[in-house]
């Protein structure tokens, strides 16, 4: 028979309510205050520090994580959980975005301007007839659809196409877009880019010298709205649910899957055959493919369409939107600044910008048998 000593029992014991008081802690033993001094001063909740100083957060107790809200715009715990503004609150919405491009710019026989910016809605009072939607299963009907309605007259271009004649060759220096879309809130928003949409043949095919399809690079498309409290909140194209439609992949494109050689028209399948997408109709690439929409950047708003070189056969691809909520936005953002690994006695920040913000520390404390949470606010005057 096994024996133990009351000492080795007693160990145990301890070790025992140890642990079920970790399981089953609370916060009631967590803080969170700020140390006065220099250009920094405290009353009560209230703290008054000069911008570009140092705030010092004192962490007291020992909480499993912590999340920061520094109250800033883009981060207030207030909006943590919004994703969708107030109409109410609403001064202004426009999409934005800047166009430039890569490769030179001809006009008379070898005009080779080929991108277009179009939007439409539905508005049956003005008789304003809305984009149906794409299929996204049948590109015969869909293609047909996008290239009827733009015959039809029935995209609304968002600048003239001349506008984009001779566009910078850098994003510094390129075109900035606007349009007032808060009128069209409601009203099924479709927004559609078109690489070509008069689907022009390279000026050689009438004689004129072999012309180059221009790279169009877009940057920072979004929807921005402006907020009566002045905060801004911003939706990328990210958001807009893009589809590509690539007219010319069945004659294009196909022959890449069979590796075949160059073809009479100058198209070099193997070149390109290792980037396509799976999906030749709809899809889009990771990398410089002619004719097809690189979209890995479209959550920052920011894509790009390889052009074509001056003796290959000109390519036409679209990108349709599905229609957009323009309300919509992003929740704020809080920085997790503790986890259960860590030790934070402590947590500086420095604002930077002269206001009024509200901290707010998220701390919890957790485990398989125990979730709480609690919110610490502080406010912050910055002045000059």
């Amino acid at each position: 028979m096994k024996t133990y000593s009351i000492y080795t029992i007693l160990i145990s014991a301890l070790v025992m309510t140890s642990c079920n008081k970790e399981m089953t802690k609370g916060l009631e033993d967590v803080s969170v205050s700020v140390t006065p001094g220099g250009n920094v001063t405290v009353d009560g909740q209230i703290v008054t520090v000069k911008k570009g100083e140092p705030v010092v957060f004192n962490i007291n107790g020992d909480p499993d994580f912590i999340t920061f809200y520094s109250g800033e715009i883009g981060h207030q715990y207030t909006y943590n959980d919004r994703y969708e503004t107030q109409i109410e609150d609403l001064v202004s919405s426009k999409l934005k975005f800047n166009i430039y491009q890569e490769g030179a710019s001809y006009s008379g026989d070898r005009y080779n301007n080929t991108i277009d910016v179009f939007y439409t809605f539905t508005d049956a009072a003005l008789g304003q007839e809305g984009f149906p939607g794409l299929s996204k299963t049948d590109f015969d009907s869909d293609s047909t659809l996008v290239a009827d309605f733009y015959k039809n007259g029935k995209w609304i271009p968002v600048r003239e196409h001349s506008d984009y004649d001779n566009l910078a060759l850098n994003v510094v220096d390129a075109l900035k877009v606007e349009l007032d879309v808060k009128n069209l809130i409601g009203k099924n928003l479709v927004v559609a880019v078109a690489y070509n949409a008069d689907e022009v043949k390279n000026p050689s095919v009438a004689g004129a010298s072999a012309t180059n399809q221009p790279k169009y690079y877009f940057d920072s498309m979004c929807i921005e709205n402006v907020l009566k409290n002045n905060s801004v909140t911003t939706q990328y194209a990210g958001n807009f649910m893009f589809t590509a439609l690539n007219f010319n992949h069945n004659y294009l494109y196909e022959k890449s899957i069979k590796d075949e050689e160059t073809d009479e028209k100058g198209n070099d399948w193997t070149s390109v055959s290792t980037y396509l997408p799976e999906n030749l109709a709809y899809g889009t690439v990771t990398a410089n493919v002619p004719g097809l929409w690189n979209m890995s950047s479209v959550a920052n708003g920011s894509f790009f369409i390889q052009g074509t070189g001056s003796t290959y056969e000109w390519k036409t691809a679209w990108l349709v939107s599905d229609p957009i909520n323009i309300l919509a936005c992003e929740p704020d953002k809080g920085e997790s600044v503790k986890n259960l690994s860590q030790d934070l006695p402590t947590y500086t920040y420095t604002y930077n910008n002269v206001g009024t913000y509200k901290a707010t520390f998220l701390i919890t404390n957790t485990n398989y048998k125990h979730d709480k949470s609690q919110l610490f606010e502080i406010v912050v005057n910055v002045i000059e």
